[in-house]
């Protein structure tokens, strides 16, 4: 089971390849497991769900550090293992976190045990504001780390991210609590508009469809359903359900992206002492944004085994990274690659937080986000 999710994903998982791959018939694997989401869950309670705790635990542990320990060299080299070349357990992990949403089965058996992590982890309602944002730093990295993995294999030099991350959180702990300043204006809802109202409808059926139910279970019947246009209209555009997909997908990220620079942009002219850096955190919260926030989870997940989009997605990555480099001049280009790449992961990581938690709205990101922009600048090179 491990070997045919590991290749085609927990919606792909079929009784007559895990036959094959262990030499027995397809009956004598459907006389142990009724189907497969009981494949899935033997797969999560057997193989994923022990080494998958304790990833997000050393996550927690390095990023929260409430004794505010230096982390031996073993710790330093596990952590930097665990961000910078997720394991395929750790990617099978996170995938559980997303459909799990969406299948009931899986999630009856997901939700409560993962819920239950992070309230032991220290997301909970004992514990302070800026703790319970370490908490869920260190959990979004850990996470985001194995969904940005899916696109780009790797997560060249997070550790320095994660050191930065820390550093920050034990200043913000040390210091007195800022005074969060008023919200940025920052959209709450994703609007299609791209002039052309066929290609608008396909557009946010398509969106609907994958998040609700996955890219692989996402047909072209019901995106035409859910669109209320016909096949015809949907082939006049797109070559197959992966174009359109990919085509939805580009538009959301680079939308995301351009809303996270414009907020750069007037936190920079406010002079906010975060530089904008907590927007990713407000933004993820937004209920008008969940859609979009599922679907752009469902197809980094489906990236495993659809070169197409994960393609696509990587360049979005990319783009994004070009745009932020354009958007802080002032700093020299090898930090922002760390920014971006820290920005991406753990926004990514922050999105499938949500699920397991209530707490993520009284968590105080602005202080530890301020500590990091302040450690920012003092790698300028007139500081």
């Amino acid at each position: 089971m491990r070997k045919n999710a590991i290749k085609v994903g927990l919606d792909e998982l079929s009784a007559g390849s895990i036959a094959k791959l262990c030499g027995l018939s397809t009956g004598s694997i459907y006389s142990r497991f009724e189907d497969a989401d009981e494949m899935a869950i033997a797969l999560w309670e057997q193989v994923v769900k022990q080494p998958f705790k304790q990833r997000l635990q050393r996550g927690v542990d390095y990023i929260y550090a409430p004794n505010s320990a230096r982390p031996s060299i073993d710790d330093e080299a596990t952590t930097k293992a665990d961000l910078e070349n997720p394991d395929e357990l750790s990617k099978l992990g996170v995938e559980f976190l997303v459909v799990a949403k969406r299948n009931n089965a899986i999630g009856e058996v997901v939700i409560p045990e993962v819920s239950a992590w992070f309230n032991e982890f220290g997301l909970n309602q004992a514990n302070s504001e800026i703790n319970n944002a370490a908490v869920a730093l260190g959990l979004s990295a850990s996470i985001g780390t194995a969904l940005r993995a899916f696109v780009l294999g790797s997560n060249s030099e997070w550790q320095a991210i994660a050191s930065g991350v820390r550093n920050a959180v034990t200043a913000a702990r040390r210091a007195t609590p800022l005074t969060h300043p008023p919200d940025l204006p920052l959209p709450g809802v994703f609007e299609i508009q791209t002039g052309n109202p066929v290609r608008d409808a396909l557009v946010i059926a398509v969106g609907e469809v994958v998040a609700a139910s996955g890219y692989s279970r996402a047909t072209i019947s019901r995106i035409v359903r859910k669109s209320g246009l016909s096949n015809g209209s949907l082939y006049n555009l797109y070559e197959n359900k992966e174009e359109l997909t990919d085509d939805a997908m580009q538009m959301t990220l680079a939308y995301a992206s351009g809303v996270n620079r414009e907020g750069n942009r007037i936190a920079e002219s406010q002079h906010r002492a975060d530089r904008g850096l907590g927007n990713s955190f407000a933004l993820g919260l937004m209920p008008g944004r969940r859609q979009w926030l599922d679907f752009r989870l469902e197809c980094l997940i489906a990236s495993r085994n659809h070169l197409p989009t994960r393609t696509k997605f990587k360049e979005s990555l990319i783009s994004s990274r070009d745009v932020l480099t354009s958007s802080m001049p002032d700093i020299p280009r090898e930090i922002v690659n760390l920014l971006s790449s820290g920005e991406q992961a753990i926004g990514l990581g922050f999105t499938a937080l949500e699920l397991f938690t209530d707490q993520l709205p009284r968590c105080d990101f602005y202080s530890i986000m301020t500590k990091l922009s302040e450690q920012n600048r003092l790698l300028l090179p007139n500081s």
